[in-house]
């Protein structure tokens, strides 16, 4: 208690416009835009604290969480790439040190963010995707100084389903001139995502063989289950994880070396302690209803449709008909979002570089004398392996993840 009491005695915050030092370094600015009427989406926004004149000398970052409905203030902040974690300690790998960084609580009834009545949660990705362009419309207005910076878009998971339709429609925006502002998306960048849910339990059953998880027995098992699977919805998802962990002995499906338990991380933004934390120590920093953080998930989970293959042509239409870049990494140790499946889908995708990509060079990562992994980039397209890591590869390999967001932004030391 005593250490909490030091922390928010010794903060800055701005009750009325919601700007100072948040919670950890450097200047911090959070509010709410009403991103349809009732539906009230929250932001955190910090300031770079890279050692530069202005903070609009480096990239914009957006991240998103997936899910759909992980909290992206909660714990892509604290448990992934935000400046401190959740007992205040400085990140070594964290983004703010090198860029600017943007929190959104997406959709509407994620985190902090909230609806007036249920009946306005979202219930598709065509949904949530609308919302997220009104928002950018609002933050672009209040924010003015970021219409000249260079904005890149970041997630993980459901991520990949979401930001590339969020992509798609930003872009159309700007080039319509119903957002008044220049054309400065460059790029997204999804972690480990869950795209098309055949193709990656297509490659379960090969990929936790050859790691030693299963024997042959398994491998029939499930492959005699995947006959079975026409269609990959809530109720087949719950039978086809439900198998995966009687037969590997409840090894965590996001990371191979943990069991199921293994870090709070994992509740995707919802386990007891990050909730606490977030309604009470950070609700009482910000100055705000900390009672709405996670109040409205379980309504947001039950009315969003998952049924979600009909997106998986997507990425293919940004590469064809935009100039944004597209990355996508894949940490190792992820069996639901496997690499396998993720290269399985790439293969079947088309798109007018393809040719580029396939054709270049897949060469190693290597930082201070460690292997991290392995990237390929031709084009307007990019691959990245990543060793040692599974599906939350920003906490899991923040060195790796480091030299992605480098990579990507092209911001100057």
């Amino acid at each position: 208690m005593f250490y909490w009491k030091c922390i928010l005695i010794s903060s800055i915050f701005s009750m009325a416009q919601g700007r100072g030092q948040g919670f950890g370094t450097g200047e911090q600015h959070w509010d709410y835009v009403e991103v349809r009427e009732g539906a009230h989406m929250f932001y955190w926004l910090y300031y770079t604290t890279a050692n530069v004149s202005n903070y609009t000398e480096r990239p914009l970052i957006i991240w998103l969480q997936g899910g759909p409905g992980g909290p992206s203030t909660g714990l892509g902040n604290f448990y992934e790439l935000g400046p401190v974690d959740i007992h205040g300690n400085i990140r070594e790998g964290n983004f703010v040190q090198h860029v600017n960084v943007l929190f959104i609580d997406s959709p509407v009834g994620a985190g902090y963010s909230y609806v007036d009545n249920t009946s306005l949660l979202v219930t598709n990705n065509n949904e949530l995707t609308n919302d997220l362009v009104s928002f950018m419309e609002h933050f672009y207005k209040n924010h003015n100084e970021f219409k000249t910076v260079p904005l890149h878009i970041f997630s993980e998971s459901y991520g990949g389903v979401m930001v590339p339709e969020f992509a798609r429609k930003f872009d159309l925006a700007l080039k319509n001139g119903t957002m008044a502002q220049p054309y400065l998306l460059k790029s997204i960048s999804i972690g480990n995502p869950w795209i098309s849910p055949m193709h990656t339990i297509k490659e379960h059953s090969r990929y936790l063989f050859v790691n030693g998880l299963i024997d042959e027995d398994g491998v029939a098992l499930l492959d005699a289950q995947l006959k079975k699977i026409k269609e990959f919805d809530k109720d087949t998802e719950s039978e086809w994880f439900e198998l995966i962990d009687n037969l590997t002995s409840s090894t965590s499906l996001y990371n191979t070396h943990f069991s199921v338990d293994f870090t709070e991380a994992y509740a995707y933004g919802y386990s007891k302690n990050l909730v606490k934390f977030m309604a009470r120590n950070i609700s009482e920093q910000l100055k705000i209803n900390g009672s709405v953080y996670g109040s409205q998930i379980n309504d947001l989970i039950n009315k969003f449709d998952f049924k979600i293959t009909r997106y998986i042509n997507t990425i293919p239409r940004l590469l064809n008909e935009t100039a944004i870049k597209v990355n996508i990494f894949s940490g190792e140790l992820d069996i639901m979002c496997n690499t396998e499946g993720t290269l399985a889908l790439i293969n079947d995708w088309e798109w007018r570089n393809k040719k580029e990509y396939l054709q270049a060079s897949r060469k190693p990562i290597n930082i201070n004398g460690s292997l991290q992994g392995y990237e390929k980039i031709g084009s307007n397209f990019a691959m990245y392996w990543i060793n040692h890591a599974g599906h939350m590869v920003a906490s899991e390999s923040p060195t790796a993840m480091q030299y992605i967001l480098k990579a990507v932004t092209q911001y100057d030391d």
